[in-house]
């Protein structure tokens, strides 16, 4: 039989399903398929889930402020028998009186933080990627970091509902309510060097590392293997302070 030409003309390109996809499932669908959000957001800008993020972040610190502050009373505590310890010459009085700032300084990072830590963390994972051969803009590394984010908002909210369900007056350091092997240490006599280590290995930074190399790896259209290796560095890079104690 002879074949008839069609008459539906030339065929259109499907637009694949979920590049319009909404914030709001971008947020959820991060947590499960994080690869497809990278890829239909690759061109996009990264404002609004930035905004999402650090106001989340702002309502879980005001949710836990009574918890946090308990946890800065018992590590200035701490701090300062320690700095006494070593020189003599240090007063409680001078400690109290470091202590105002210190607050305010805390407490301007736990509310307000969040933005500035993620456009800190986007330039390392900029460098990071370029130096694993992995091309990325700085503006889309703020897009990496700010998705890569919502595993941590997902620990916090573990942690809110911790301070909610559970008796928190035994809550004295900051790794206290973290998914990190920390929580079962005493840094009264661990290691510092090791307790701050094993506080770095919380499940949601772990989490957070991995989806950031997943991004990585889906916007600069190289193998994940480069996005690990990228991605891992800023991790390692993070944890450096715990090995300067």
């Amino acid at each position: 039989m002879e074949s008839r030409p069609s008459n539906e003309g030339p065929t259109v390109p499907m637009t694949p399903p979920g590049d319009k996809a909404s914030i709001a499932e971008d947020f959820m669908d991060i947590l499960y398929e994080p690869s497809k959000v990278f890829a239909r957001r690759a061109a996009g800008g990264y404002g609004m889930h930035l905004l999402i993020i650090a106001v989340l972040a702002g309502l879980f610190a005001f949710a836990n402020r009574g918890v946090f502050e308990q946890i800065f009373d018992a590590e200035f505590q701490r701090g300062a028998a320690k700095a006494m310890a070593a020189n003599p010459q240090i007063t409680m009085d001078q400690m109290n009186s470091m202590r105002g700032i210190q607050e305010k300084v805390a407490m301007i990072a736990t509310f307000v933080g969040t933005p500035i830590f993620i456009f800190v963390l986007a330039f390392f994972t900029w460098l990071a990627a370029k130096i694993a051969s992995a091309k990325v803009t700085y503006q889309q590394a703020v897009l990496i970091v700010s998705l890569a984010w919502i595993p941590r908002l997902v620990g916090s909210l573990v942690a809110t509902l911790q301070v909610v369900l559970m008796d928190t007056a035994s809550v004295t350091n900051m790794f206290s309510l973290s998914a990190s092997p920390a929580r079962f240490m005493d840094p009264d006599t661990s290691n510092p060097k090791v307790f701050g280590l094993m506080g770095g290995l919380d499940v949601f930074s772990i989490w957070y590392t991995v989806v950031a190399a997943i991004g990585i790896a889906t916007i600069a259209k190289v193998p994940r293997s480069k996005g690990y290796i990228a991605s891992f560095m800023v991790f390692a890079l993070a944890m450096l302070p715990a090995l300067l104690r």
